[in-house]
């Protein structure tokens, strides 16, 4: 055990060491003090608006006597968010990490390597469940005058609740790594392992939901109106989730205390079946993943007649194509999730109502085609857009060879723009696949579909921009890995920023003009954001050179 915490020790030092420098921060002690200060401002941004949302959230559901549903949305959330977090992190964490070469040698247990590096997984997760889950859950408590017993159940269940999560993926990656010995290529077999895995998690979340199949709408329907019955669809998905969600739903302490033994005896129930399996698979596939290599030699053919016919914008826009799709860092983590996300939420949707005339049943009684519901559909694109980095990396990404971006004859500002036109081509995908769910769902008029779909671009159009704009300004340069590119990279939190922001600036012209016909109230969110777009074009144009100057 000791060694196990001296390990968890190191690598999390190891991840979280010179984060000032790699996100761009000074080193000295001014330096240390402005970045605590822009940390605490950030986080105290965040928490606002997640506050915002949840006090809305709370008393709109109080209003129908579903309140208690709130507890499932927030843990349903949390689940969510850890397994989505570990597909797409543990594979790195615990295989493609620099210090491996080094564990080898020292008289190490693999189970003691693998559970330090799985509480490296754990402890970074908790960080976000302290945003996603303690302080909607805490406003929950003040709201609803919840007891002290309450909050010490809270507590417990945010300990527990992502452990399971993370175990399960991190045994489905070591499976799957296992088979690294066999091929000569890491980088396709990292993109493979990862398709795989989300593959699995799929069909697993698909036979593990439990909701009763025969359910009628009518029966959907009428428990949906019961008070606080809503949480009983939510429970359902996972088993942690169902004791939690009950401990925190009840006032009986007997219960309370069953849920979390329950909870805690299954966490390490799975923690002994992690360790074992860890113990016979985790030295194979780390093993596999350091020795193994692309031995195979290519011979490259030039298509001469193609290079000459080749338009600028489409040769700049392929390249930055190229080293998305090449690398498979960037590819998992700056275009994967534009496709991924809205379809694992739809995934969910489908698991969770079995068929969408459940839902479609639920919604009779909405005005669909109304300004309110474009509203939220327009909130939930740019929900998705936050996941999609491929603007505010376009520079970063480069590294030390972006500084050639000022030699080639090309202008800047097109350059910055074939740039942006990859993020902007996700976002137009993520909102395609989010369309698509809706007319399928509530069917709404060709027209509103189309409406929503410009202006989805046009705020695209925004983020893309803008984008691009805030990693010139803070570009990240220097980096051994093209995983600090994506994972060490303070800028990251800016396209959660903005469309936070966007997603408040659509739910205040939603409750102000909610009486509003549909077509007009979209037109109008159009003329905002296109007025904003031009202003950070120009914005991008007249500063093209002075934007620059951090490159070097």
């Amino acid at each position: 055990m000791r060694k196990i915490l001296t390990l968890t020790k190191i690598f999390l030092k190891s991840s979280l060491s010179n984060m000032n420098t790699k996100m761009g921060m000074p080193s000295n002690v001014k330096g240390k003090h402005l970045s605590k200060i822009l940390y605490t401002i950030l986080f105290l941004y965040l928490a606002g608006i997640i506050i915002i949302l949840s006090y809305g959230m709370i008393n709109g559901l109080k209003g129908i006597h579903q309140e208690t549903a709130f507890i499932g949305l927030i843990l349903f959330s949390i689940l969510g968010i850890t397994t989505v977090q570990s597909i797409f992190s543990s594979i790195n964490i615990l295989y493609f990490t620099k210090d491996s070469e080094y564990l080898l040698p020292l008289p190490l247990k693999p189970y003691q390597i693998i559970l330090a590096r799985t509480n490296v997984l754990i402890i970074l997760e908790y960080i976000i469940t302290i945003l996603v889950g303690l302080i909607p859950l805490t406003l929950y408590g003040i709201l609803t005058n919840m007891g002290i017993l309450y909050y010490i159940t809270m507590i417990i269940s945010l300990v527990l609740l992502p452990i399971l999560p993370i175990l399960l993926i991190s045994i489905i990656v070591m499976i799957i790594m296992s088979f690294a010995r066999l091929t000569k290529n890491k980088n396709k077999f990292q993109l493979i392992a990862t398709a795989l895995v989300l593959i699995i998690v799929i069909a697993l979340s698909l036979s593990l939901n439990n909701i009763d199949e025969n359910m009628t709408d009518e029966q959907m329907a009428q428990m949906l109106v019961q008070a606080n019955s809503m949480v009983k669809l939510i429970k359902g998905y996972f088993p942690t989730l169902a004791y939690l969600t009950t401990a925190l739903t009840s006032n009986t302490i007997s219960t309370i205390i069953l849920e979390l033994l329950k909870t805690t005896g299954l966490t390490i129930l799975g923690l002994i079946i992690y360790t074992l399996i860890a113990q016979k698979l985790y030295l194979k596939g780390l093993i596999g993943n350091l020795f193994s290599g692309e031995t195979k030699k290519t011979n490259i053919k030039i298509n001469q007649k193609q290079y000459k016919n080749s338009k600028l914008y489409k040769s700049y826009i392929s390249k930055e194509f190229k080293t998305l799709i090449r690398n498979p860092i960037f590819l998992i983590q700056c275009l994967l999730p534009a496709i991924l996300m809205p379809l694992l939420i739809i995934a969910l949707l489908v698991v969770q109502f079995k068929d969408m005339s459940d839902v479609t049943a639920l919604l009779e009684n909405v005005d669909a085609n109304s300004f309110v519901v474009s509203s939220v559909i327009l909130g939930i694109i740019q929900f998705f857009s936050m996941f999609i980095y491929v603007s505010i990396t376009a520079i970063s990404r480069d590294g030390k060879s972006a500084v050639f971006i000022k030699y080639i004859p090309v202008s800047l500002y097109k350059q910055y723009i074939y740039k942006s036109i990859p993020n902007i081509i996700m976002n137009i995908i993520t909102t395609i696949i989010t369309l698509i769910a809706v007319k399928l769902i509530i069917n709404l008029p060709i027209i509103t579909l189309i409406l929503l779909f410009i202006i989805s671009t046009i705020i695209n159009l925004v983020q893309s921009i803008l984008m691009i704009i805030i990693d010139l300004k803070r570009p990240k340069l220097e980096w051994d890995s093209e995983y600090a590119v994506v994972k060490q990279n303070l800028n990251l939190v800016f396209p959660v920023i903005l469309s936070m922001i966007n997603i408040m600036i659509i739910a205040i012209l939603g409750f102000l003009l909610n009486t509003i016909n549909v077509y007009i109230g979209l037109v109008i969110v159009g003329i905002i954001f296109g007025i904003i777009t031009y202003i950070i074009n120009r914005y991008l144009y007249k500063n093209q050179y002075n934007l620059a100057n951090k490159i070097i």
